[in-house]
């Protein structure tokens, strides 16, 4: 039997592999997570774990290899094929961690989606995590000195066939083994340096927050802040597990916590990733409304927000879509919506693609949102000003 504090739920993102040797410095630092005779920091601790679940996400830049590859034989391919495809990037790494894991001594045990308990539905390749049966992983993490690897960003659906949980959902699948095996944290190693009020990419000037709760945190992954899924935050929060912010290995420092409770702060959040789609107000409620039935992601913004006209996009995005001036519509007001999954088609739903354009949302302290649509070009810069303005020095 495990208690709290008996277990370790670790996430290794795409970057934590990037450099020559990842994998076996991981297993190190497993190893001395896990080992209490003297061989790492925590040693001789009260609360050393004895059992480790290790969650990994595809080596950097191999998810966007898979893509690439199947749309070179298939430019539209079926939702299905493209997560079947993808997955197999954290399938293969799982492989490779293992091994290294393995090398170093420790009782590793690869895991695939259907051994993991956790059950998605909705779109094959941006499905939500619906329900998961904590006997699953709690059944194989025995005896002690055993360590599970999990692929991130894996489900199995209801016809028992597996799923992907969108881009960037390992955060989702960490969480979830750490409710299922009692875990009351969950650390996430990545190349951010923490939660920060902007992308500091984009930002320079962007501060680290070292406590930010639940709510706040849910709020800036779903308008753009990627160093955390937001359905991840929302599990944590239901099941009270805490959300460590790790830096890459070996310093693995904390930058930051998500917990219960609240915290003030202002930000500026940039959807740099997410596909902007307008239509008649009515027709974009109505999809956003279908969306959510099926697990994607998307952030309605109201007719009200003003519009640049439509500027030039590269010829190879303008090959695949037609960018119009949206508000130039017949029929008056034009809504927006910024979809998380890139990868989703919206024109067959009626509704047209503003590739032209970038989400800017202003979170204040108090709670309140504000959305800007501008253009892409333009983005970074307006968000450095809007930084400027509402985050002291």
């Amino acid at each position: 039997m495990t208690g709290p504090g008996d277990v370790v739920v670790l996430k290794f993102g795409g970057a934590a592999f990037a450099a020559p040797d990842a994998h076996h410095l991981i297993a190190r630092h497993v190893a001395a997570r896990l080992h209490a005779d003297g061989s790492g920091p925590s040693a001789g601790a009260a609360d050393t774990p004895s059992r480790a679940v290790v969650v990994v996400s595809a080596v950097a830049g191999e998810t966007d290899r898979l893509g690439r590859a199947l749309r070179a034989v298939s430019p539209k391919p079926d939702r299905d094929l493209l997560a079947a495809a993808l997955m197999t990037g954290e399938t293969v790494n799982v492989a490779l961690m293992t091994s290294a894991l393995r090398d170093a001594g420790l009782a590793a045990v690869p895991l695939t989606a259907a051994d993991t308990g956790f059950v998605g539905g909705g779109d094959p390749h941006h499905a939500e995590l619906r329900s998961l049966d904590p006997t699953a992983l709690a059944s194989r993490i025995d005896p002690a000195g055993t360590v599970l690897v999990v692929p991130g960003g894996q489900a199995v659906g209801d016809d028992g066939r597996p799923v992907m949980m969108g881009r960037n959902s390992s955060d989702l699948s960490a969480i979830a083994a750490a409710i299922a095996v009692g875990a009351p944290a969950c650390e996430i190693f990545s190349d951010s340096p923490g939660i920060c009020t902007a992308d500091p990419r984009l930002v320079p000037r962007a501060r680290t927050l070292a406590t930010v709760d639940y709510d706040t945190m849910m709020t800036m992954s779903r308008h753009g802040a990627k160093v955390l899924h937001h359905s991840a935050v929302a599990w944590a929060r239901q099941h009270g597990v805490e959300i460590h912010c790790r830096s890459l290995l070996p310093d693995a420092t904390v930058y930051s916590i998500v917990r219960a409770g609240r915290t003030s702060a202002a930000a500026v959040l940039v959807h740099g990733t997410g596909t902007v789609w307008a239509g008649e107000p009515d027709l974009v409620h109505a999809v956003q409304a279908v969306l959510a039935e099926l697990g994607s992601d998307a952030v309605g913004v109201p007719e009200a927000v003003p519009v640049p006209e439509a500027v030039a996009v590269p010829e190879a995005v303008a090959a695949a879509q037609t960018v119009t001036a949206v508000g130039a519509s017949a029929g008056g007001g034009v809504a927006h919506l910024v979809l998380a999954d890139a990868a989703q088609d919206l024109r067959p739903r009626g509704l047209r693609h503003r590739a032209d354009l970038r989400l800017v949302t202003t979170l204040f302290p108090d709670g309140r949102l504000r959305h800007r649509l501008v253009s892409a070009a333009e983005a970074s810069a307006i968000a450095r000003a809007e930084h400027d303005l509402v985050v002291p020095d």
